[in-house]
């Protein structure tokens, strides 16, 4: 029987070159630990913003508030919306937030999303919507990525009454760039 084996060696498959296909294409564990621990935390991040944003609504921490808030995005992601002819990510304003638009375009004439987009104002929604002395989080319904760079936050049920918060990844973290309900 050795005799036989030594006249027909073994041989293995053509793919199978020096070791298992596991071994020889699998990523090392060493980067592996680390790539998924930073996708972690890149994911958990716009979820601590929201935190943030949430305490310093409590707080009526205006610094934090001013540095969470990018006011001219959100000034030109209205304006995106009310020009037909240019996209937007916003879906659809509640009649309330039309209302709300009509009112001070009157009132302020074509400089009016300077004077009603404010600080204050973002303060004054996100507080709307707070439950009790815990902020707005736990009425948080909806919260995910729409994509790399930008994540979605529907605050209350999916009727037009619900506010809705777009987040968008800017130089060193996420702020706060679309405010509607």
């Amino acid at each position: 029987m050795a005799a036989a084996s030594q006249v027909f060696p073994r041989t293995r498959p053509s793919w199978h070159l020096n070791g298992s296909w596991r071994q020889r294409f699998a990523p090392p564990l060493w980067f592996m630990v680390p790539v998924l621990i930073m996708l972690l935390l890149y994911l958990s991040w716009p979820y601590a913003t929201l935190w943030r944003l949430n305490e310093a609504i409590v707080a009526r921490d205006e610094a934090v508030l001013a540095r969470l808030v990018e006011l001219p995005a959100v000034r030109e992601e209205i304006a995106r919306r009310l020009n037909k002819e240019r996209p937007s990510a916003i879906a659809e304003f509640s009649d309330d937030f039309i209302a709300w638009l009509e009112i001070g375009i009157r009132r302020n004439g074509a400089d009016a999303l300077d004077d009603l987009v404010t600080l204050d104002w973002v303060r004054a929604e996100l507080e709307a919507r707070a439950l009790d002395r815990r902020g707005f989080l736990p009425g948080l319904t909806h919260a995910w990525f729409e994509g790399p760079f930008y994540f979605a936050v529907r605050l209350g049920p999916t009727d037009p009454g619900s506010l809705h918060l777009r987040l968008r990844f800017i130089g060193v973290g996420w702020r706060l760039v679309t405010l509607y309900y």
